[in-house]
């Protein structure tokens, strides 16, 4: 996905979840986990609901500048949509980008490394990445919750725990939404987006063509793309995932293998 393709398929996904979350059980409300600030949407003017070039420049130039703010944007409170823009910045934070060079970053963006790792090698990096980033997230915001109850949710005693929190949630949905690329994975064909097809091949960035990698990201996280809606939904799902684990207190995801199998799961003919 560009970058403005996942702050787009992001914001959809956390409208997505919340309007699930505001239904469910009263232990989403116990400790107001709907609500969290890292659940608000970014919201940003955009030239078209669709990802496109103008966009995606855009959304660079502000993250960059940002990044090189005099004053950071560490020393500030979580604001709205400080989650989308983590997810967008996975692919524009320094220690990431050199990610882009080397196979150990290829799982940052559910892509394969170019030395030797077969398909299923790339699978068991890219799934361990989001699994691990996941419960990262899960044990950082069990430690807000319920650890720092006398400080109150929003004191400064858990800003850089709930951002380090949500940089690790940024880092499972940003390569969870690549694996829905065409650019990144081929899947068996599918027609209902709640169900996207098993992956068969997961590429490596530098045998492609650049220009088609950069088109099929574009495509897929268009507004009427079949692909965008199942990159929402399981971005979904995975908040779903993360509020109701932090709701039971679980240190591990509860539902993951269930998660996994519906839209991550890897096709039976796969070497």
């Amino acid at each position: 996905m560009k970058l403005d393709g996942h702050a787009k398929l992001t914001n959809s996904a956390i409208r997505a979840f919340k309007s699930r979350c505001s239904e469910s059980t009263d232990l989403f409300f116990r400790e107001k986990i709907c609500q969290l600030p890292q659940f608000d949407t970014w919201n940003i003017s955009w030239d078209s609901v669709d990802s496109n070039e103008s966009d995606n420049i855009n959304l660079a130039k502000y993250i960059i500048a940002q990044e090189l703010s005099v004053f950071g944007e560490s020393l500030h409170q979580i604001g709205r949509g400080y989650l989308t823009r983590e997810v967008v910045a996975v692919d524009l934070e320094p220690p990431l980008v050199f990610g882009h060079y080397f196979g150990w970053g290829q799982k940052y963006h559910f892509m394969r490394r170019a030395s030797g790792a077969t398909v299923k090698d790339a699978h068991i990096e890219a799934i361990d990445l989001i699994k691990k980033e996941t419960m990262n997230w899960i044990r950082s915001m069990l430690h807000v919750l319920y650890s720092n109850r006398r400080h109150g949710r929003s004191g400064g005693s858990t800003i850089v725990l709930r951002k380090q929190a949500a940089s690790h949630l940024a880092i499972a949905l940003h390569s969870l939404q690549d694996s829905i690329s065409p650019g990144h994975t081929k899947r068996t064909h599918h027609e209902n987006p709640q169900y996207p097809g098993a992956i068969e091949d997961i590429y490596i960035y530098k045998e492609q063509d650049k220009h088609n990698h950069s088109q099929r990201d574009f495509n897929s996280a268009s507004v009427n793309s079949l692909l965008s809606s199942s990159a929402v939904y399981a971005s979904a799902d995975l908040l779903q995932l993360c509020a109701l684990s932090v709701s039971m207190k679980s240190i591990l995801p509860i539902g993951w293998s269930t998660f996994e199998n519906r839209w991550l799961k890897l096709s039976s003919r796969t070497k």
